[in-house]
């Protein structure tokens, strides 16, 4: 019997659309609420860009996987993994506040994005390494400096 797989530009088209939902998703999800608030300039189009990296960031998963085969298993499984990860942050910012830790100094982007690395690692690849807590990392390093340095 042959297994049923799907073609690897399809995981690619897949990968890529559901990035660009979450993006405009959380765009759209900040921008609503915020447009109508006196003092606060908010546009759109700042938004989406600003998540457009954060969303693409995830995309730094295919760094140690440049010459692997299963490149297009693991971005597709990060991907839409994603809302886990976001959960997870979200879990870890209400437990914080609740012990009065109101400010994580970015461990929500960290833990936000070891959840999709970590379960795309462990299903593609069967195992769990160093690299997923490496790139969760890099990942919360690199979208704290763009969300509190640069933004």
């Amino acid at each position: 019997m042959k297994e049923n797989v799907s073609p690897a530009g399809t995981k690619w088209g897949i990968s890529l659309i559901m990035t660009l939902v979450y993006a405009f998703g959380a765009a759209w999800f900040y921008y609503l609420p915020a447009k109508g608030e006196p003092n606060l300039e908010v546009e759109f189009w700042q938004l989406l860009l600003h998540f457009l990296l954060l969303s693409f960031l995830f995309w730094i998963v295919l760094v140690p996987e440049r010459k692997s085969s299963k490149s297009s298993d693991v971005l597709m499984f990060t991907v839409l993994t994603v809302p886990a990860g976001v959960f997870a942050a979200l879990l870890l910012i209400f437990a914080a506040g609740g012990v009065g830790v109101h400010e994580t100094y970015g461990l929500e982007y960290i833990v936000m994005a070891l959840v999709p690395f970590l379960i795309a690692h462990k299903t593609v690849k069967g195992r769990i390494s160093a690299v997923p807590f490496v790139l969760a990392l890099v990942y919360g390093v690199i979208a704290y400096v763009w969300g509190n340095g640069l933004w």
